[in-house]
């Protein structure tokens, strides 16, 4: 009893560091079963709500922050709180209507009107119910999810007969990702009315290859996503893809997992278009599978 008497006067007096009874850590495990938080997150934008989901507090934890400490301190009432973490929201990344929980969004801001969509930031999400109790401190741990899917997308081979120059640092190819879900909530969840990506593609000055990588919100394996691949010079479409189909061909890309790479490789050959994966990834390809592509 002496103690908290002698704690909660040196809050009174304004010693900030005694007033912050909630000492929280920040983990990510991603697919391992060890943490690699610092590998993956680089800065978090912290929200408090109380047991009615209105939000009470807000805090943004930069990586110097988080590399001297991976976690943070807050200044809470005893009562029931949600605690919701938003691990690198930098550039491509809006919050809105935080001052509800159930009503939190997190998303491109450039889905809300006519620029370029280029894509998402490698988005995560910390959740924790926490209980701060009356006469003592408080301690416990965030754990992070991931948020979004990572995508890769190779064109090998396509020659615009119009164009001899296919090793320009410019590219001559356009690509369009239809029919995804431009927010997620704090529960985690992927919704929102359905647009369209233009990420960019950058050509390979030593391989002519055109190569676009960028992040999407997590989808579902059975989502309606499509990849449009088109000709800038003539505006015709000379490629497209059903994310769908390329997941149920190459099953051992997991969409369930954290860490996800969708490694998509478009090739133009004489006798058409194949779409396949990386030669990397071949040998984990299933069986049933084995090294085959998708013909068109």
């Amino acid at each position: 009893m002496l103690v908290s008497i002698v704690l909660l006067a040196g809050c009174i007096k304004e010693n900030y560091d005694d007033c912050e009874r909630c000492k929280l850590t920040f983990s990510y495990t991603g697919d391992v079963n060890y943490d690699i938080f610092q590998q993956k997150i680089s800065c978090v934008s912290l929200y408090v709500f109380d047991d009615k989901n209105s939000l009470v507090q807000t805090k943004r934890i930069e990586q110097s922050d988080l590399k001297a400490y991976q976690g943070t301190k807050l200044n809470l009432s005893p009562g029931s709180y949600r605690i919701v973490g938003v691990g690198n929201d930098m550039d491509l990344t809006e919050i809105e209507s935080a001052q509800n929980h159930d009503q939190a969004i997190f998303l491109n801001p450039d889905t809300k009107n006519t620029n370029r969509v280029v894509g998402n930031d490698s988005l995560y999400l910390g959740t924790k119910m926490i209980t701060i109790p009356e006469d003592y401190w408080y301690e416990d741990d965030v754990p992070f999810r991931s948020s979004h899917l990572k995508v890769s997308y190779t064109v090998i081979g396509y020659v615009d007969a119009a164009e001899e120059n296919v090793k320009s640092s410019n590219s001559i190819l356009e690509l369009k990702v239809k029919n995804l879900l431009p927010q997620t909530d704090f529960t985690n969840k992927a919704h929102g009315n359905k647009t369209t990506y233009n990420p960019v593609l950058e050509v390979e000055k030593n391989t002519g290859n055109h190569i676009g990588r960028f992040n999407i919100m997590r989808h579902a394996k059975d989502s309606d996503v499509v990849f449009e691949l088109a000709d800038k010079k003539t505006g015709e479409v000379v490629h497209t893809l059903a994310l769908a189909d390329f997941l149920n061909k190459y099953p051992q890309i997991d969409v369930s997992k954290q860490e996800v790479l969708i490694p998509i490789v478009v090739e133009f050959k004489n006798i058409g278009v194949t779409v396949t994966i990386p030669d990397w990834m071949v040998n984990d390809v299933t069986p049933d599978y084995g090294n085959k592509s998708i013909n068109e």
